[in-house]
Parts: C-alpha cells; sequence; structure tokens
C-alpha cells in the first residue's frame, strides 16, 4: 500500500477515535514512541526497583493514548541548493534524514515560475536522499508543498512578489477555479518529475503580505481580498475530481497566527461543506504567543491558551493539528515550544522552519535553523563547510526516536513545573521514549519505575543548553539508566530516554 493511501486509511481511523484529555499543570502531559536506532542491550530491571523518595516519580499509562505521531520535518526552500551542491552533501544529508530522523519534507510550489525546474531539481534531491534513509527504517517520507504565491498570472498585482490577491476573472469574480487549476498542474509536474506530493498547503501565511512571495487571503470574501475557503474548497474539489484516490491530503490555513478564533474563521466554511477534505489544522507561531528575533527569545507557555482551544476544535471536527513553521526562541525554549505543541494541542506533525539556510560570517551554533551551510566560503564556519546549530538538537531530541505512527500516552510527575516531559510508544508497545526538560537552575533525579514494562534495554541521550554552551555539551550518550532506573536531569538540559521491552 502507497504512503498516500496508508495516511488516507488513517484519516478514515482517524475519524473514529475518541482523544483523550491531557494531563496539565503538575501532572505533565505524556506522549507516544517509535523505535529508530539501538540502544544498550544491557537488562534495566523493572521489577523490585527501590523507590528513592527523594527523586522524581515518572506516572504514566501506554493505555491511555492521545494523537498519532505523523512526524518531525523542517522547511527546505531558500538556499536548500547549497546542500545538495556541498562537496559532503551525503553527510548533510545524514545529520538531517539518518541521524535526526525528519520524516516530513516541506517544500515551496514554484510551478509555473522561472525557477521551477531548478528548484524541482532540488527538491527531487532532498526527497531521493530522505527517502532511501528512511527505507533503512522501513519507512517512507511524506512530502509536504506550500504555496508563497500562485504564478504571477493568477495574482491581482500581476507579480509573485509583495501585497495582491487572487485576479478576477473576465466576470469579474476572483478567479478560484484558475487557482485550483494551477495546482493540480503543479501536482502533476511534480510527480511526473518523480517527487510524491503527498500533503498540500494552498497558502502560506495568508495573513500576512510579505516583501518576499505572498498572497493574501481574507477569512471571507472582500472588495479587497479572495476568500481563503473558497480558494481551498475550490482546489480540493477539483483535485478529488481529477485525482481521486491520488488526491494529496490538504492541510491550512498555515497562517502567521495559532489564534484559535482566526483559525477557526478561515476553515469553518471548509468543515461546513467538506469536512473530510481538512486533513489537519496547520499554523505556525509567530503571532498567538509571545516571541521575538531580536533578542532571540520565546515565551513557550504563552501559547497554551491557544493550543488547548485548538486541541478542542481538532477533537470535535476529527482532524488533527500540524505545527508547520517556526524558529524563534533559545535552543531549550524551543524544546520546550515542541513539547507544549505536542501535550497541550495534541500536534501530529511539528515542522521546524530553516532546514538548511545560508550562512552568514555572524552565524554560530545559536543561530536560529538546524543547518547552515557557506556556499563559496570554504571551510567556514566549521571545517566542513557547514554548522549545525543547537536547534538541530533540540529538534532531535524529538524527531530520531518519536517514528511516524507512534502515540503519544499519558505521563506525568509532580513536581515545582520546571520539568517538563512527554511519553510516546510503538504500535505493540516494544519501544516507549521519553523526552523530559530540566527549566530549572537545579540538577533533579527522575526515576522511573516501570512496572508494567518488561525492560529489555535503554538508552539516555542528553543535551545541556545552559549560557554559552559548546557543541561538545550536546546530544550525548549518556550510557543506559542506572540498575534503579534512575538518570539525573542537569539544569536547563533536555534527555531522551529509550525504553525497549515489552508490556506485561
Amino acid at each position: 500500500m502507497s504512503l498516500l493511501k496508508r495516511k488516507l486509511l488513517l484519516t478514515v481511523l482517524a475519524a473514529s477515535l475518541l482523544l483523550t484529555t491531557a494531563c496539565q499543570n503538575a501532572d505533565q502531559p505524556g506522549s507516544a514512541v517509535t523505535p529508530t536506532g539501538t540502544v544498550s542491550d544491557t537488562p534495566t530491571p523493572s521489577a523490585g526497583i527501590a523507590i528513592d523518595e527523594n527523586a522524581l516519580q515518572l506516572q504514566y499509562d501506554a493505555s491511555q493514548k492521545e494523537q498519532e505521531i505523523d512526524g518531525f520535518g523542517a522547511g527546505f526552500t531558500w538556499y536548500s541548493n547549497y546542500a545538495v551542491d556541498a562537496h559532503n552533501s551525503d553527510e548533510i544529508m545524514d545529520l538531517l534524514f539518518k541521524d535526526a530522523g525528519l520524516s516530513i519534507l516541506r517544500f515551496k510550489n514554484d510551478y509555473d515560475y522561472d525557477s521551477f525546474e531548478a528548484s524541482a531539481a532540488t527538491n527531487l534531491a532532498f526527497y531521493e536522499a530522505a527517502q532511501a534513509r528512511a527505507e533503512e527504517r522501513g519507512e517512507d517520507v511524506t512530502i509536504l508543498y506550500t504555496s508563497w504565491s500562485p504564478a504571477a498570472y493568477l495574482k491581482s498585482s500581476g507579480k509573485v512578489d509583495g501585497e495582491g490577491t487572487l485576479r478576477r476573472n473576465q466576470n469579474g469574480e476572483y478567479d478560484y477555479e484558475g487557482f485550483a487549476q494551477w495546482w493540480l498542474e503543479g501536482v502533476q509536474a511534480y510527480r511526473e518529475k518523480g517527487i510524491p506530493v503527498d500533503v498540500i498547503s494552498i497558502q502560506n501565511e495568508c495573513d500576512f503580505i510579505a516583501s518576499y512571495e505572498s498572497c493574501e487571503f481574507d477569512q471571507t470574501e472582500t472588495s479587497k481580498n479572495a476568500c481563503y475557503a473558497d480558494a481551498f474548497l475550490a482546489t480540493y474539489r477539483l483535485l478529488r475530481d481529477t485525482l481521486g484516490d491520488e488526491i494529496p491530503l490538504m492541510i491550512g490555513p498555515e497562517t502567521m497566527t495559532v489564534s484559535s478564533i482566526d483559525l477557526r474563521m478561515y476553515v469553518q466554511k471548509i468543515i461546513d461543506e467538506e469536512p473530510e477534505s481538512l486533513y489537519a489544522l496547520a499554523h505556525h507561531l509567530y503571532l498567538g504567543g509571545t516571541s521575538t528575533d531580536d533578542p532571540v527569545y520565546c515565551d513557550y507557555d504563552s501559547f497554551l491558551f491557544n493550543f488547548m482551544d485548538n486541541k478542542e476544535f481538532i477533537q470535535k471536527n476529527n482532524c488533527k493539528a500540524w505545527q508547520t513553521e517556526f524558529y524563534r526562541g533559545t535552543s531549550l525554549q524551543t524544546a520546550n515550544v515542541i513539547n507544549n505543541s505536542l501535550t497541550y494541542e495534541n500536534v501530529s506533525a511539528y515542522i521546524y522552519w530553516g532546514g538548511i539556510w545560508e550562512a552568514q560570517k555572524t552565524d554560530t551554533i545559536y543561530d536560529s535553523n538546524l543547518i547552515i551551510v557557506g556556499k563559496g566560503i570554504p571551510n567556514w564556519p566549521s571545517e566542513d563547510g557547514y554548522l549545525v546549530c543547537g536547534d538541530y538538537y533540540a529538534l532531535r531530541h524529538f524527531s530520531e526516536y518519536i517514528r511516524p505512527g507512534y502515540s503519544r500516552i499519558t505521563a506525568s510527575i509532580k513536581n515545582d513545573g520546571n520539568i517538563r516531559l512527554s511519553m510516546y510508544a510503538s504500535p505493540d508497545q516494544s519501544r516507549m521514549v521519553l523526552v523530559v526538560i530540566n527549566n530549572g537552575t537545579e540538577e533533579e533525579t527522575l526515576q522511573l519505575p516501570l512496572e508494567g514494562y518488561n525492560v529489555t534495554g535503554t538508552k539516555v541521550i542528553q543535551s545541556v543548553f545552559s549560557e554559552n554552551y559548546t557543541a561538545d555539551m550536546l546530544y550525548q550518550d549518556k550510557g543506559s539508566l542506572s540498575d534503579q532506573n534512575k538518570v539525573t536531569l542537569p539544569a536547563e538540559s533536555v534527555t531522551t530516554i529509550v525504553i525497549d521491552g515489552s508490556a506485561k
């Protein structure tokens, strides 16, 4: 069965499942797991554990499943060709798709642009590299195409950059049909080049006018702007009628904001007329919470109201939630944003913004991208011509071991709020993954009783994101849990604990 058909089947199955409510406040929400890589085969006893009353105690229930995970990924848009052209391209691809295990690639739809052939070639190179590494895990990657702007002839301004909405047709009506046709031809063109189009989003940040490629849509049709829902529905109906079972999944509205009120207003007409068309409520996090570029800062808890409101919406309407672009904040804050998205909003996919970005001479490990590449700058910023940033490791703490198809499970500890966590389990519960964040300034000890699990092996991976951290403090293999299933959580750290075995 193809990836697309499996996803369509999962969509039907997901519609029949009732998601449970995540724990909050003192009892931190839990999460789900998928195996990749190897873990220590040193047995860790799950029976006869002597409870340490001075240690934080994990409580979990693998039978209480929350959302199913579709995957983790990044955007590969501007400057991604630098990684393809690099002399050590295979190393970069290994970092992204073998080591970090990214499984969702977000591409820019350049169909009918002058840049189409070049960008499609870059997309194909990334897809083939990612897919080859995914097949080693017995998986397929997911390809998401997003439009920043339709082709210039479809814009009211006649150009892809800057302000403008859809053009009007000869009848003076917004050209939704022409927009849908452009999407159909684009999907077919990319697929003909060998790139699967699994998921599409018809417009990036429809609520924002950019100096670069953009196209504005309103929540309802106005004299100034076309209606987002009408463009979405026209595209869905044409793709459905033309492609049948091969129709891509559709997500939206991919707004700048995570505001639950705004998101509902953009998609309500879609839900009312074609509820099955919306696979996932998709958004970015630049608005609806507090974050800044300068200084680099993100108040990760400022999004919680909108997260919980969106969770209520997706549960009610039997769709999923995807976070499809964000980068602001320190690496420790990035890990918290990911964890909050998973536990409070129940996102099924988290996509970081810059998978690859152009190197500038001011770039450091603290740069807000995953990997930066020095095109034409020999051996800079590292002797390899690329630099792996802190956010790469913040994302990898989730992406490497929490695989597509795994489910978040309820898990909690009683603490003062400095410790955040989420826990995940593979479909057969042969692996569980726990991600723990210590935001405090003091180290803590965590104990995992694991009474209901036959443990055959564990692995502990840890990053310390304290001020002025260095690369040798990130993603360090700490071996296995102690014989009493305890682990030390340094201050300002992220720890991933992989547990292999079986449920009793």
